[in-house]
């Protein structure tokens, strides 16, 4: 049975087996976090648990593939635990060059990349703005706690950011999201 939502230390845990594994074969890959893992590495998402590691890099060798499966059989988790879906949407990978990250050099053959707190939030107003008129629950959510973290509480304190001055013009729809909530 899978272990539909997992925290950090799980993720944790299963990147370490990934890796050991990797190692054994003599593979490296790169993640470049974004999404639920990012947010639960930065210490940002409340409820502490994510679905799966988003990563905004090519698509894997089939041999990096079944070690991914292997993992996720041994640790309970999804077997696309570590996707690369976020590569499809544009809301991404139209600003992937702007992206800055947090290099963690915990494992010896993952190079791996989390996504920073700003951009996490540029990444998640573009996810409420693009998802239309239904974005997913968790950006919503993810959205106001990050706006939080940067001390943005309502509609008026936009102004004091750089990514969020302009969002009336640049993202409507996430504007008029925040201007829905009031205070956050």
């Amino acid at each position: 049975m899978s272990e539909i939502n997992a925290g950090l230390n799980e993720y944790n845990e299963a990147l370490e087996l990934l890796n050991e594994k990797l190692k054994a074969q003599g593979e490296y890959i790169e993640i470049r976090a974004v999404g639920g893992y990012a947010m639960l590495y930065n210490n940002l998402r409340s409820g502490g648990y994510t679905v799966d590691v988003d990563t905004a890099t090519e698509e894997y060798p089939q041999t990096v593939k079944d070690m991914i499966v292997e993992v996720s059989k041994e640790k309970g988790l999804e077997e696309d635990w570590i996707n690369n879906d976020v590569c499809s949407l544009v809301e991404v990978m139209e600003i992937i060059d702007e992206l800055e990250w947090t290099e963690d050099e915990s494992y010896s053959n993952i190079k791996l990349f989390v996504a920073t707190r700003l951009t996490l939030l540029k990444l998640k107003i573009r996810a409420v703005h693009y998802g239309g008129l239904v974005p997913r629950i968790t950006d919503k959510l993810d959205l106001l706690d990050l706006l939080s973290i940067f001390d943005v509480h309502n509609i008026n304190e936009l102004e004091k950011l750089d990514v969020t001055k302009d969002l009336e013009e640049q993202y409507p729809r996430c504007y008029m999201f925040l201007k829905e909530q009031s205070e956050w």
